[in-house]
């Protein structure tokens, strides 16, 4: 068989939370690793983003990190890179299974010959995924982790590097107005940025709403974008609409449920399972991905959830992404991404993620 799927962590209750470590001993190219957290629900609602679970994933070797991410941030990488993927089960009814999805994807797709992450370059390799079961849901009790490895078996690959996902800056943004000048690495090839612009119940726009990317002393000016509420309008031409199935248990009294598209005409269609029903948002919008439903008996529903902007994250490309001579060189530009902060401004917190070219 050309490929193996192969499991590095077997189903595991791991307790209520820490930080998972396992060595990454497999001597063979890795297309890419999937992690899978599972709890087992004990609210209808939610608290937060499932993704909560999850506060960091990361890839190292000694102190160095190959990839580092958020949960909230892994996921709205992999809904940017791979158009119509659906990370999220989208059952979130008491009892039953949240069943969250998370990737670190070495090459441009899956079995991509030319990147892909070869573990024996490395000295101990480790994979470090921290978890914590009742963010998301304060009642859980009970979880599963679980990790897969898609490995090239017998077929033979020479990938000329990886692809590697960093949280670059992390900060609190600043007073309405204000600037956040951000130094951009200059070592490797820049695929893509994410800034994620983030405060509960609300668009991204009202914590970042411009962004700049500069080099040297603005000797050259990329791209500027003075209105990012625009900017998600027009990105609408080129994103992928994230969609993915749920199923929900308001109930006459009322959840909130928190899903990946933040954009302020993120939407739902629901119909009733076993029973009529009537659904209705009990808000003029589902803002920052937070859905508050009500209905007027108790049956469950099922349905489509839809929109852009996943986890608050704004992308920006750097080159046509399948095209590896097109990304971006930094080297010796001094490149500098400059964000200023909204309405929103110190209420909330500002992220940036820069997924590279690691070249071997």
């Amino acid at each position: 068989m050309k490929y193996r799927i192969a499991q590095l962590i077997a189903p595991t209750d791991l307790g209520a939370s820490g930080t998972k470590v396992v060595d990454v001993n497999v001597n063979k190219m890795i297309s890419r690793i999937v992690i899978t957290f599972k709890t087992t629900k004990a609210s209808n609602g939610m608290s937060a983003g499932a993704p909560a679970n999850i506060p960091k994933i990361e890839l190292v070797t000694g102190s160095t990190p190959l990839h580092s991410l958020t949960g909230y941030e892994n996921q709205a990488l992999a809904y940017y890179s791979h158009p119509g993927i659906v990370l999220d089960h989208g059952q979130h009814v008491s009892t039953l299974s949240e069943f969250d999805t998370y990737i670190i994807s070495f090459g441009r797709w899956l079995w991509d010959q030319e990147l892909a992450f070869d573990p024996m370059r490395f000295v101990n390799p480790q994979l470090k995924i921290t978890w914590d079961e009742d963010v998301s849901d304060t009642s859980v009790t009970v979880n599963e982790l679980t990790v897969w490895a898609y490995i090239f078996d017998e077929k033979q690959v020479s990938p000329i590097g990886f692809l590697q996902a960093i949280e670059h800056f992390d900060y609190t943004c600043g007073s309405a107005n204000s600037y956040e000048p951000i130094e951009l690495p200059e070592d490797h090839v820049i695929r893509q940025i994410l800034v994620r612009a983030h405060r509960a119940g609300y668009e991204p726009w009202y914590q970042i709403d411009e962004a700049r990317f500069d080099e040297g002393t603005m000797d050259r000016i990329p791209f500027e974008f003075n209105n990012l509420e625009n900017y998600y309008r027009r990105m609408k031409s080129e994103w992928p609409m994230i969609s993915q199935q749920v199923v929900v248990a308001p109930g006459s009294g009322g959840q909130d449920y928190y899903l990946p598209m933040t954009d302020y005409n993120a939407g739902i269609q629901l119909i009733g399972m076993g029973g009529t029903e009537e659904a209705y948002m009990t808000t003029a919008a589902a803002r920052g991905g937070k859905f508050s439903l009500k209905t007027t008996t108790g049956v469950n529903l099922a349905g489509i959830a839809y929109g852009y902007l996943p986890w608050h994250c704004y992308q920006f490309p750097m080159g046509l992404k399948n095209d590896i001579s097109d990304w971006y060189d930094p080297a010796g530009k001094k490149p500098r991404l400059r964000l200023r902060a909204s309405s929103s401004g110190s209420s909330g917190t500002g992220q940036v993620v820069i997924e590279e070219l690691h070249k071997y």
